[in-house]
């Protein structure tokens, strides 16, 4: 139990899903290990953000790490970033990435004083008394942990602030990944439970009974399906009476970011016209040397022209450019089918998978046939 002492302010930092290490094997080699820089950069700046505002607890809800296993220099960086926030405390909830494992690096005890690593899939209590805190969270130990971690189980009501730390699956029954209903967290009836698990941050929401709870997302986006600007939650824990009020706000962390733009080419048959399009886009938007952006083209376009599958995202300022065609060619298939040239011949040949095939399959079947049909129509194929 938590003294009785005194209440004040405390600040809280809730994080997860940080990946360091990940391998970005999609990259080049030499962006692939830049990006894995940036990612360490990112860490040093949200422990620069910690020293800054004075945060007395940090909550990582697992996923710190990639894999169970990690580079001489990421635990390097780890240890000396929080050794240098000594009056801060951590707590780690290990994830089915960075699960507690024997030889992994939170088994070793290499880490920090002032860092506890939860160890066990039973929910447990840590007592921080200078804070008047009770932290409670659990441990994957492996890959899935197919448990509730907080069924049946109550918080203490003894005036403390009481704070959870979980990487967990929220309203997902029967996940392999920790299974928490929300009705789970109101009863438990933690003032802020801070969870990981899913990468999009997700608003905080009461679950019932006041009862706080929270996706932090991903520190900062690896991929298309991590968009936008990632960050962290900073709470607030106000005493309020005999309870406690809680603040938060968005702090956002990332130097780069992942964007998705959606692009209508109907009425478009030059190349030029597409990158004036893009180029706006990008203006208009504010994208620069931190934006990994996908454009997905949609729409109808001429059967004879061929929408560019590549181009330089360094000559729009972009850290990367990334194009996909889901535009419908607007042909004549009846003058097609009865055409006795080599332009009737490809539609005819690529005629079952355009009408029969998968998804994928009319696609593929699709660009081949608006490439074709340029090619001899004369006109240039290549990217913008």
């Amino acid at each position: 139990m938590v003294e009785n002492r005194e209440k004040r302010p405390i600040r809280i930092l809730h994080t997860g899903d940080i990946h360091l290490d990940s391998p970005f094997s999609r990259l080049r080699p030499e962006k692939s290990e830049a990006r894995r820089r940036e990612m360490r950069a990112t860490f040093s700046r949200m422990m620069a953000l910690i020293r800054e505002r004075e945060v007395d607890i940090v909550l990582i809800a697992g996923d710190l790490f990639d894999s169970e296993f990690v580079t001489s220099v990421t635990a390097a960086l780890l240890a000396k970033e929080m050794e240098a926030c000594g009056s801060c405390r951590f707590f780690i909830s290990p994830g089915n990435h960075d699960p507690y494992v024997g030889g992994g690096l939170y088994a070793l005890g290499r880490l920090p004083k002032n860092v506890t690593v939860f160890s066990s899939e039973e929910l447990t209590a840590v007592p921080v008394p200078a804070c008047n805190t009770n932290v409670y969270g659990w441990a994957f130990t492996s890959a899935r942990y197919e448990g509730m971690p907080l069924s049946g189980k109550r918080a203490k009501k003894d005036g403390s602030l009481t704070l959870v730390c979980g990487h967990a699956d929220i309203g997902v029954p029967l996940t392999k990944y920790a299974d928490v209903p929300i009705s789970d967290i109101a009863a438990f009836g933690a003032h802020y439970a801070a969870f990981a698990h899913r990468h999009i941050p997700t608003p905080v929401t009461d679950a019932g009974n006041g009862a706080l709870y929270a996706y932090c997302g991903c520190m900062e986006g690896r991929s298309f399906d991590e968009p936008g600007i990632g960050g962290a939650y900073l709470v607030t824990a106000i005493p309020d009476g005999e309870d406690w009020r809680i603040e938060t706000e968005r702090a956002p962390l990332a130097q780069s970011r992942y964007e998705v733009l959606s692009l209508d080419l109907t009425g478009v048959d030059t190349a030029a016209e597409i990158a004036r399009r893009i180029r706006a886009a990008v203006e208009e938007n504010g994208y620069g040397e931190d934006t990994f952006l996908r454009v997905i083209f949609t729409g109808a376009t001429p059967p004879d022209f061929a929408v560019p599958a590549a181009a330089d995202g360094s000559a729009l300022g972009l850290y990367e450019l990334e194009l996909v065609d889901h535009t419908t060619p607007t042909f004549d298939a009846a003058f097609l089918e009865k055409d006795m040239t080599v332009r009737g011949e490809l539609y005819r040949s690529l005629l079952p998978r355009l009408t029969e095939g998968s998804p994928e399959e009319r696609a593929a079947a699709a660009r081949a046939l608006r490439m074709g049909l340029a090619a001899l129509a004369g006109n240039d194929v290549t990217t913008l």
